[in-house]
């Protein structure tokens, strides 16, 4: 029996660039053209008709997840509602949360065009000056898309654990255990909602719910923001290094 061996060889080979920087008057007498037309979609939160996606498996099925929350410094309150400055461990107090529900919003730039420039302008001593130049520019006939964008309600919520200033640290201790945080409680997750109000016969409350009331099941707050909108921009923006001959720089 026979055996046929198969030997493979492997030749590398090391290439080696070599940089060179260009003047203005070698950049000059470069000639190309290029350019790209940008699109963006940012959504957040939404469903693909720009809907806030808290439907079963949307992605705030859990509203509590789809907050923002915002905690101002030294903002506590005891168990009367009190407000407290600077709680202590022998009197911790509730922290407060600035907490934005629903947030939600989807921004379409449709077109962002990018292209190489040659920007023209005088210098101190009124010499004209050519630079290779990045411009942005902006297309009026297809406007920026703002759909939906903004939250459902504005709350304030505070957690349901008391916090107190370490006086060694100055640091903030959430909760009674210094060593670890609580897993549970805190404010900016809270997501109660509206109950629907009991229609009434005459003077009773029948007991029945009515489904047109317009908060019924939506989170709790005392306000939202919304907005809807085509933004039509027309305009060019361009960026090039520059030196002390211009007098921007």
């Amino acid at each position: 029996m026979k055996k046929i061996i198969f030997l493979l060889s492997l030749f590398s080979t090391l290439v080696h660039a070599g940089l060179e920087t260009l003047d203005n008057n070698q950049l000059r007498a470069v000639e190309g053209r290029a350019g790209a037309d940008i699109s963006l979609k940012l959504s957040l939160n939404h469903t693909p008709a720009f809907q806030f996606d808290n439907g079963v498996g949307g992605v705030c099925q859990d509203l509590a997840y789809c907050h923002l929350g915002i905690s101002v410094n030294k903002r506590f309150v005891d168990a009367n509602n009190n407000a407290v400055s600077d709680p202590t461990s022998a009197n911790p107090a509730n922290k407060l949360w600035l907490v934005f529900k629903g947030i939600q919003g989807t921004i379409d730039l449709q077109k962002l065009g990018l292209d190489g420039f040659d920007l023209m302008y005088k210098n101190d001593g009124g010499q004209d000056v050519i630079k290779p130049a990045m411009m942005f520019s902006l297309d009026p006939t297809l406007p920026i898309l703002i759909r939906n964008v903004g939250f459902n309600a504005l709350s304030i919520e505070k957690d349901d654990f008391t916090s107190y200033y370490d006086t060694t640290t100055g640091k903030l201790v959430e909760g009674t255990n210094p060593v670890s945080a609580p897993t549970s409680g805190y404010g900016y997750l809270k997501a109660s909602t509206y109950n629907a109000v009991p229609q009434k016969v005459g003077t009773v409350a029948s007991g029945a719910t009515t489904a047109n009331n317009y908060d019924a099941g939506r989170e709790t707050g005392f306000m939202g923001l919304n907005m809807n909108g085509n933004l039509a921009i027309q305009g060019k923006m361009m960026m090039f290094s520059c030196d002390a001959s211009h007098p921007r720089c």
